[in-house]
């Protein structure tokens, strides 16, 4: 079983007394943005992957029948 925890659920963790409330803010965002851009890569990947996957499938199929 994989436990993932979010970046800024581990910055929670993290001892930001030296930090203003707005530079924790940020620090919150700046991880949340982190966060979203790796997941929409790692998603634009699949799909890529998906279509490559099905694209190859149907020339590899169509030409097995003309031969």
């Amino acid at each position: 079983m994989k436990n993932t925890q979010t970046i800024s659920e581990l910055l929670e963790n993290v001892n930001t007394a030296y930090l203003t409330d707005a530079e924790k803010y940020e620090a919150m965002a700046r991880a949340e943005r982190a966060e979203y851009i790796v997941a929409s890569l790692s998603s634009a990947v699949q799909a890529v992957k998906k279509a490559v996957l099905k694209l190859k499938t149907t020339f590899v199929s169509s030409s097995a029948q003309h031969a």
